[in-house]
């Protein structure tokens, strides 16, 4: 197969489905931590591997990079770079414009970059651990290239095959890639098929069966006949619906400040939106606790049909980074179920499908390898903890783009009422500054700086 045939059906893929590949092969290859530094395209290509480390000496040097940069004769190279330091930069956009105008895809960095709006501009991808604004210069320096080297614990060669995304970042063995790609476009096709039976209405528990994974070793799709499934046949109770609607016009800092007034605990610590929602998502909450998978592995995504119209679905998965519970095909499901929303402990993939379905997911991340066969389902509609928070079955969830709070059922009433009440005082301000009134005397008139103390 030519080079350039493998890189076409290497870029019909996502770093999901590649990592999944990786998996049922048995090889290493998903990185944790190897993010876009911009809002830049995936990438796809060959490995050009260098290894930077901290200068140790003030003799002077060539600029760090540019003798590999400088001997790219082909368009068909993502540049590697291992071994950079916390804080320090090793990639900047002088260095995105030369490799820009050499043909090069993108650029992966086990460390830092600056100037990253000189990339952006140019529209040259780096990826990497995040950004700075400290030099490399003098402080470090190309030790070699063309070598193997690690990628958080991923042993890359020379000419491997690279491919990022918003997921992050995985590498494949040169040697594995044509089994790599066979197991890979099964996935692809086996995943369109449970994507189409989802959205049939097929149950989940059935759509997202062992056996309907382990059937991609065969590439044998099951032909089980799809009824079709309107809404959700689990409809919130008149009791979640009351509560719900409390807090209709509340966001998380109105609601956060009223849980500090009356000493109660819920801001989720660490859990973010996926995206900028532009409303609040409100419902009562899901339960789910992940444990690691047993021999053999349990359910992982089951629970889903149980959950009624309007949940929010709550998942503890014990702040776990390096494998995921939520994907395109629960995003879909969840969607079609009139299911509130997600919040997760732990990471996610399918980002993109997240964001197209605007479906409000809340998490401490986003990573590609997938949770099946590392961790199951280990209870539903029990207390669970997530960002230092004891969530209950059934507390009602806030969540918008500042984060996430969760209210104790037995005391939603009283919390709704408090913050409506600070929500309208700190409307009255805006409307008495509006009015020609300073800050500080729209805030000494209203008590603004008591409004979150403790009563």
């Amino acid at each position: 197969m030519s080079q350039s045939s493998t890189l076409d059906r290497l870029s019909a893929l996502d770093t999901n489905t590649v990592s999944d590949a990786l998996d049922f092969l048995n090889l290493k290859g998903a990185t944790y931590g190897l993010l876009p530094l911009w809002n830049c395209p995936k990438i796809v290509g060959r490995a050009s591997t260098i290894k930077v480390g901290p200068k140790t000496d003030t003799t002077p040097t060539v600029h760090l990079l540019t003798p590999v940069i400088d001997a790219v004769e082909t368009d068909d190279r993502v540049l590697v770079i291992s071994g950079g330091i916390d804080g320090v930069s090793c990639w900047g956009d002088i260095l995105s414009n030369a490799s820009k105008e050499k043909h090069i895809r993108g650029t992966i960095i086990d460390g830092m970059s600056r100037d990253i709006d000189g990339s952006r501009e140019v529209g040259y991808p780096v990826y990497g651990r995040g950004v700075t604004m400290i030099s490399a210069r003098n402080r470090v320096v190309q030790v070699e290239s063309g070598k193997p080297l690690e990628m958080r614990g991923v042993t890359v060669h020379q000419d491997d095959f690279v491919i990022a995304d918003t997921c992050g970042t995985v590498f494949v063995p040169a040697k594995h890639i044509d089994k790599v790609l066979e197991f890979g476009e099964r996935i692809k096709r086996r995943q369109a098929h449970m994507v189409q039976a989802v959205l049939s209405g097929h149950p989940v528990s059935e759509v997202m069966h062992d056996t309907q994974f382990e059937a991609i070793r065969e590439d044998s799709l099951s032909q089980t006949s799809v009824a079709s499934l309107k809404g959700n046949p689990k409809k919130s109770s008149a009791g979640d619906q009351e509560l719900v609607a409390l807090f209709a016009g509340l966001d998380t800092p109105g609601v956060s400040d009223a849980l500090d007034k009356l000493g109660i605990p819920g801001q989720v610590f660490n859990i973010m939106p996926l995206s900028n929602y532009k409303k609040a998502t409100i419902g009562p909450a899901f339960t789910v606790r992940y444990v690691p998978a047993s021999d053999p592995p349990g359910s992982v995504g089951d629970f889903i049909d149980d959950v009624a119209e309007g949940d929010v679905v709550v998942i503890d998965n014990n702040g776990r980074t390096d494998c995921t519970v939520w994907g395109d095909i629960m995003t879909r499901w969840a969607g079609l179920r009139g299911i509130a929303g997600t919040v997760i402990d732990g990471v996610c993939r399918d980002v993109t499908q997240v964001i197209a379905d605007d479906y409000p997911l809340f998490t401490t991340g986003r990573w590609m390898r997938t949770g099946k066969d590392r961790v199951q389902v280990g209870g539903i509609n029990e207390p669970i903890g997530i960002g230092k928070v004891r969530v209950e079955p059934r507390d009602i969830v806030v969540a918008d783009s500042n984060g996430v709070v969760v209210v104790p059922r037995d005391r939603a009433r009283e919390v709704a009422e408090v913050a409506q009440r600070i929500e309208k005082i700190e409307s009255s301000i805006q409307v008495m500054i509006a009015g020609g009134a300073t800050i500080a005397e729209a805030r000494e008139k209203l008590g603004y700086h008591t409004l979150q103390r403790k009563t």
